[in-house]
């Protein structure tokens, strides 16, 4: 399932695909795993109830997305299906301004990789208590994910809270700690990263937003950790030396 497969990201190699890298990233401990990721999906709200004034709002949002089928943001969306994609990995370095490799920036790497262990308890754990479904499963709509067409979007697993939002949103936090002139660019990217979900067609608006939801919660948890304090000014001293990026986008 891709849920599977997105956990997999999120606790051995949110950066994977970058070339050269040859071996497994280490496992990864969490910097709050003490804490049950209950705790954190209690200050998740529940998805919007039906007939209520959200559900409305998300409904509407998913008819107006049809208009941009095949658009800029579809295709912007279609490059970052997996967030180890080249493409992915392309527009977080942009937006730090440094090339993230495992050869360059492996403190950095284990800084997100960390991070991304406590999220992935705590998403998995919400998107499988509230069972939510996919946008697209209401009305066979076109979304931008190829596995949206297949086995009604099975593989895809359940929608609320969205983990791409939430990866996008913690990752730009971060960042932005090891990298303060760079934050304006990074939180852009963090926010993108959940509104192309909603483009993609495979997300409700509501699943985005509680996606950030939970990712600044957690950030809130781990940023006073001593173990994140000391992960975070290693990745700080190799990302001054990392390479700058080539071919991104005038800011």
């Amino acid at each position: 399932m891709r849920l599977m497969l997105i956990a997999l990201m999120l606790t051995a190699a949110p950066l994977a695909a970058q070339p050269m890298m040859t071996t497994a990233a280490p496992a990864a401990s969490g910097y709050v795993a003490d804490r049950p990721p209950l705790a954190l999906m209690r200050l998740l709200p529940p998805p919007p109830e039906a007939g209520s004034t959200d559900e409305q709002a998300d409904k509407f949002l998913y008819r107006q997305s049809k208009r941009g089928i095949g658009g800029p943001l579809w295709q912007s969306a279609i490059g970052q299906l997996s967030v180890t994609s080249p493409s992915f990995v392309k527009t977080v370095s942009c937006a730090l301004g440094a090339t993230l490799t495992p050869q360059t920036t492996p403190a950095t790497m284990m800084l997100l990789r960390r991070a991304g262990t406590d999220l992935g308890r705590a998403v998995f754990l919400a998107k499988d208590y509230y069972k939510r479904p996919r946008p697209f499963s209401t009305d066979r709509g076109k979304a931008c994910d190829p596995d949206a067409a297949k086995d009604g979007g099975k593989a895809l697993g359940f929608a609320y809270p969205s983990g791409h939002a939430a990866v996008g949103w913690l990752w730009g936090l971060i960042l932005a700690d090891a990298r303060p002139e760079r934050s304006a660019a990074l939180l852009k990217f963090g926010k993108a990263t959940g509104d192309l979900r909603i483009a993609c067609r495979v997300h409700w608006a509501s699943d985005v937003t509680s996606g950030r939801l939970m990712a600044t919660a957690l950030y809130q948890q781990i940023e006073d950790t001593a173990d994140y304090k000391a992960d975070l000014l290693k990745a700080k001293a190799e990302l001054s030396l990392a390479p700058v990026p080539e071919g991104c986008p005038a800011s």
